[in-house]
């Protein structure tokens, strides 16, 4: 090793360190001349061996490993001193100063590390779909240190907005990373976990965040056999959280209990459009409790409870709120247990109710008699679609229910089940609009929001189309196209009746045309 000036930062080093650097570092004399490409005896620049950098990376961190305050880092400036006392650049700074590494907004070299130091092959899908607004990893079999390596990137990734991690057996440990990294990325608006056995710890984590980082407007929970105290931590998150729009919690195991806890919560939560609690163990309290809430609630548009139990107690509490509520636009019933004896007054809860358009009765236990009583009541209708699949008509009855629809102008779904019945009419661009429009206004309203920034009330044609595909419309391009042109909107689309769930005018003889054209065609 050759001499060095007393006061040289390598001084600092311990005798056992210098050995090893001398292994590692090749033969160098610091000097008052520059660096040169030409073998002067004092230096000869060469390609930098990548081996022995990584060895003196770990050789620096075991330094400051032990504590000692004299470790120093690769990129700082240091003087050292000459031999007369003054001091004087070295070689390092006359190199440009280092700059702050660009900021790595997709994640990847971060995952990249913390799957190196976990031990862990990299998810490809992953890290294809990072600078995506949409990133989909269902069914990929992450489980929970795959899923610990992901959200911990996307701690600091501002490229992905709805995030699906449905089906990967996540469990309550990768839960918890997953709330973690909402606490620090901003983002995300749309989450999706179904089936991932997440547990009531996990769903805990994720309320207490989303009760204080309100970032969140989609959360689907689907399917992770989550019970009634699940339930009642979800209801708290819903009493202070008014940003999240939609909440899907269908195929769990919620009983009364937790119907009344969601139902308490949203008593005074007018932020939800859309709440599905289907397919859970809900019967008469629980869904009597889910009947009161949409009451008084102003803000639900779209409200399924199908494959529960209302029974004769829930089943009247829902027919007084259709009666009273002013802003609901689609209910699902379907399979709820709705005795007969319910049908009089459901139908004229329907004929007064002017704010629903689709409610969907069908695989209940009514008869033919009651069908009959049902539609004697609804008299004058605003509704779009009647749900009526898997119940059994005549012939006689399966008639008068076509004139019906050619009289009110409205569509009844039948089928799938025995008797004078026929399978859902394939339905024109215009009513697949218009149902896609009824039924996703919690998703479309924020979208076309967001495209309006001017707040003009109008968009585009182009806007308007960017806007529905967005939201989930399922229409090939050339559908769309000659559907916006069949609109006759040359430069601007209205979408202020659109959000108000409203109809504009045109769209609406679009509609009466189309069914008088099925109608005809049914006929013949």
């Amino acid at each position: 090793m050759p001499d060095l000036p007393q006061d040289s930062f390598l001084t600092e080093l311990k005798d056992e360190d210098v050995e090893e650097a001398e292994q590692i570092l090749p033969d160098t004399t610091i000097s008052n001349n520059p660096p040169s490409n030409q073998d002067n005896g004092h230096f000869v620049s060469q390609e930098p061996d990548l081996k022995a950098t990584r060895n003196l990376s770990v050789l620096y961190e075991d330094l400051e490993n032990e504590g000692d305050d004299t470790s120093f880092p690769i990129h700082k400036h240091r003087r050292v001193p000459s031999e007369t006392g003054s001091e004087y650049d070295t070689d390092l700074e006359d190199a440009e100063s280092p700059t702050k590494a660009e900021y790595d907004s997709s994640g990847i070299g971060n995952y990249l590390k913390i799957c190196e130091d976990m031990n862990m092959r990299p998810v490809s899908h992953f890290m294809r779909q990072t600078k995506n607004p949409s990133l989909s990893l269902r069914y990929q079999s992450l489980g929970c240190k795959k899923t610990v390596a992901i959200t911990q990137a996307l701690a600091s990734n501002t490229y992905v907005e709805c995030l699906d991690l449905s089906d990967n057996d996540i469990g309550c440990d990768g839960m918890v990373s997953i709330a973690n990294m909402l606490t620090e990325n901003y983002f995300i608006t749309e989450l999706s976990l179904e089936d991932n056995k997440i547990g009531l710890r996990g769903v805990a984590n994720l309320c207490d965040v989303l009760s204080e980082h309100s970032y969140v407007k989609h959360l689907n929970l689907a399917g992770n056999g989550l019970t009634d105290p699940t339930a009642v931590v979800l209801g708290e998150m819903l009493k202070v959280n008014y940003t999240l729009t939609c909440l899907i919690v269908r195929q769990n195991q919620f009983s009364c209990n937790g119907a009344q806890a969601i139902a308490g919560a949203l008593l005074s939560n007018d932020s939800l459009n859309e709440l599905d609690i289907s397919w859970n163990k809900i019967r008469s309290k629980g869904s009597e409790a889910l009947g009161k809430m949409v009451a008084s609630n102003s803000g639900l548009i779209s409200l399924n409870v199908s494959f529960n139990g209302l029974d004769a107690l829930g089943a009247a509490a829902f027919v007084k709120a259709i009666k009273t509520n002013s802003q609901l636009v689609n209910l699902d019933l379907i399979n709820t247990r709705i005795p007969g004896s319910e049908c009089k007054e459901l139908g004229k809860a329907l004929a007064a109710n002017t704010t629903l358009k689709i409610i969907k009765l069908g695989n209940n236990p009514f008869k033919e008699p009651d069908i009959e009583i049902l539609f004697h009541g609804l008299t004058t209708t605003s509704l779009y679609i009647i749900g009526l699949e898997d119940i059994p008509l005549s012939k006689g009855l399966y008639e008068r229910l076509q004139e019906f629809e050619r009289e009110q102008r409205v569509v009844i779904h039948y089928g799938k089940s025995g008797g004078n019945q026929r399978s859902r009419p394939m339905t024109s661009s215009a009513l697949r609009l218009d149902e896609f429009i009824t039924t996703n206004l919690s998703k479309l309203a924020p979208l076309v929001l967001a495209k309006d920034k001017d707040k003009t009330g109008q968009l585009t044609v182009t806007e308007f189309k960017e806007c529905l595909q967005e939201a989930g419309l399922r229409l090939r391009q050339n559908e769309l196209n000659r559907l916006v042109d069949k609109l006759n909107l040359k430069d601007q689309v209205p979408h202020k009746e659109i959000l108000m769930g409203k109809i504009p005018s045109v769209l609406e003889r679009m509609r009466n045309s189309a069914k008088r054209k099925q109608v005809t065609t049914e006929s013949s």
